[in-house]
């Protein structure tokens, strides 16, 4: 009896999942990052320096914490079936159900239209609702604003819409991608199907050390086929000749994406793996010389060109000249 207890207090847990070793407020100091605890509606969040703790009595599941959080060290804990419609709980019908939808982040809504040409999310009186309050519906937007974004890179028109409804049937949305008609359609129809574009998805946590939100993102950019002048939504950082070669970046990066290497001759660079950082922003933050500024719409050229360094300090030459420094910056 106890054991069933216990699994079914974790089914009513909707806290989300908390990574200390990506924490900001662990890293570097709770006044580094208190962006959960300040969009919390419930003031159930708490930052210390030996991490975030959230009360399992006063969170309510909305997932804006896990929505402000900069380096993925709170996820959500989803449980869902992909290529089916989703509402929130407040929306009566047979459509599935997420606790809000402000839990779900882009690559979700991605699995969610798989097999499915449109993909619809019903929301219920986001304004007046006690789980989350009227901040959730502008998170709703924003996410499917940015599922749209990597669909488009990937040449897809699915269609993703989000509508406040008093309830959702699953039938209402039933019409699924032809199969006979996608291979009638040829390769080309088929490198944009939704299968094709999402299947990819799967492969949660296959970086690593990242969240698996920015995992996914990262493997539907690799696998997108992008010119090397294309923009993508993965934010890079650049490194000034301001830069002293100091330790501060390499410290209190979340996904370990900055490090440092040293020669023989006193010189030494600073090298980033475009495919680890996340784009928290801790690194421009914590340079004490401010020589890092966040490049937020970067190349496919800058993103996926692999580890690279971005600042060298310059050595000396066996005639004891000091030679040309360079950084990302210039």
């Amino acid at each position: 009896m106890d054991d069933l207890l216990k699994f079914a207090f974790r089914l009513a847990d909707v806290r989300p999942e908390f990574t200390k070793t990506r924490c900001l407020a662990v890293r570097q100091s709770p006044a580094a990052c208190r962006k959960c605890a300040d969009v919390c509606p419930h003031e159930a969040v708490t930052v210390r320096g030996r991490g975030v703790e959230i009360s399992d009595v006063d969170c309510s599941g909305c997932g804006l914490c896990v929505q402000a959080c900069p380096s993925g060290a709170l996820e959500p804990k989803l449980r869902y079936t992909a290529g089916r419609p989703a509402k929130c709980s407040k929306v009566e019908g047979d459509a599935q159900t997420v606790h809000c939808l402000g839990r779900l982040q882009p690559t979700d809504l991605h699995k969610l239209l798989r097999g499915r040409s449109t993909l619809l999310l019903a929301h219920g009186d986001c304004a007046n609702c006690e789980i989350g309050g009227p901040a959730v519906k502008e998170v709703i937007d924003r996410v499917a604003d940015e599922a749209r974004e990597l669909l488009a890179l990937r040449g897809s028109s699915l269609e993703i819409r989000v509508e406040q409804r008093e309830s959702l049937d699953d039938e209402e949305t039933a019409e699924r991608i032809d199969r006979r008609a996608l291979m009638r359609g040829g390769w080309r129809s088929l490198k944009t199907s939704a299968s094709d574009v999402l299947s990819p998805l799967d492969r949660e946590g296959a970086e690593g050390e990242l969240p698996i939100e920015s995992a996914r993102t990262w493997r539907a950019l690799e696998l997108s086929d992008l010119s090397p002048d294309t923009e993508v939504p993965w934010p890079l950082p650049t490194v000034s000749d301001a830069c002293i070669l100091c330790p501060v970046c390499t410290r209190v990066c979340p996904t370990q994406a900055f490090s440092r290497t040293f020669d023989d001759d006193g010189g030494g660079a600073l090298v980033l793996d475009p495919a680890k950082c996340v784009g928290c922003d801790a690194c421009v933050g914590a340079c004490p010389v401010r020589a890092i500024e966040m490049n937020r719409t970067p190349t496919w050229a800058e993103a996926g060109s692999g580890p690279r360094e971005v600042y060298r300090r310059p050595g000396r030459d066996p005639e004891g000249e000091t030679v040309a420094r360079s950084g990302s910056g210039d």
